[in-house]
């Protein structure tokens, strides 16, 4: 697996700053301070997205030396709800729920995934093999599918985009309807549910890649620019120490042989810090949306 290349930044950080986790001693204070609570919503449906990171827990929990427990959410709302409240420390979550939280109250970023070397993503349109449209333009009148109301991928950008067309969602679309994840928006497209969908690139691409994937059923119309990875948020209670003890253990993983398997099956090349300006674009999408 090929090995995350970090700035001098990070490796500082490793070096002089990170130190052993102070049992995580700030957390709330109706939970005991040898447990850990992280969340993540079903960005594909809820049995697979459980599989990918209850070994993720697994390895959390042994680097960290405190169980961890993993909750699992249908929304990014929810997730949101449970940062807020403190009820878990930390989450993966959408680009669009982290800054639907920053916004409400403070949410932060950790690290943010890796992927082919890259940390941005894209949102794709997609429609049916049969369906003449070329772009999200040609598929007015149409039934879309979304996802869920926070997805910068699978809601915030086709939304924008016609809102900057002089519409919305009423009266652009014949109907519209969300799946709550993006394989199952997929799948609607496929069999015709829906007449299109914005989905997030790097799920199409890995269902993609799967022979029997309705992924593979549908056509991708239209591409959208970069956006920020969907990172890793932890809530704004949490100690600074906890903090950099969790931030050493994903920077780590990518130089771990057992944080190396972990990562290949969340198809993850491993976590960076994010950099400025990462979701600039992300934030002046969002500031587009009427609706």
């Amino acid at each position: 697996m090929q090995k995350t290349k970090f700035s001098p930044l990070v490796f500082f950080l490793l070096v002089f700053i990170l130190s052993p986790l102070q049992a995580l001693s700030q957390v709330d204070k109706d939970q005991h301070a040898d447990h850990f609570y992280f969340a993540v919503s079903a960005m594909v449906s809820p049995a697979k997205t459980l599989i990918h990171f209850s070994e993720f827990r697994d390895y959390l929990e042994e680097k960290l030396g405190i169980h961890v427990h993993l909750k699992q959410r249908r929304t990014y709302e929810e997730i949101n709800n449970l940062l807020q409240k403190a009820s878990v420390q930390m989450a993966f979550t959408c680009t669009g729920g982290y800054l639907a939280g920053r916004k409400n109250f403070g949410l932060e970023v950790l690290a943010v995934p890796v992927v082919k070397e890259k940390t941005s993503y894209q949102s794709y349109i997609i429609t049916t093999m049969d369906n003449p449209a070329r772009s999200l333009v040609e598929l007015r009148g149409q039934v879309f599918a979304f996802t869920d109301p926070l997805s910068l991928s699978g809601r915030i950008y086709p939304v924008a985009t016609i809102n900057t067309l002089g519409y919305t969602t009423n009266n652009f679309f014949k109907k519209t309807f969300y799946t709550e994840s993006h394989d199952k928006s997929i799948e609607a497209v496929a069999t015709g549910l829906a007449d299109g969908a914005a989905i997030d690139s790097l799920i199409f691409d890995s269902l993609y890649e799967l022979p029997d994937s309705f992924a593979r059923q549908v056509r991708v119309i239209h591409k959208s620019k970069e956006f920020g990875m969907p990172p890793v948020v932890v809530t704004p209670s949490l100690d600074k120490e906890s903090k950099r003890a969790l931030l050493k253990v994903l920077l780590g993983m990518a130089n771990d042989p057992r944080g190396q398997v972990v990562l290949q099956h969340l198809e993850m090349d491993g976590f960076a810090i994010a950099t400025p300006g990462l979701y600039r674009s992300a934030i002046l999408l969002r500031k587009q949306l009427k609706e």
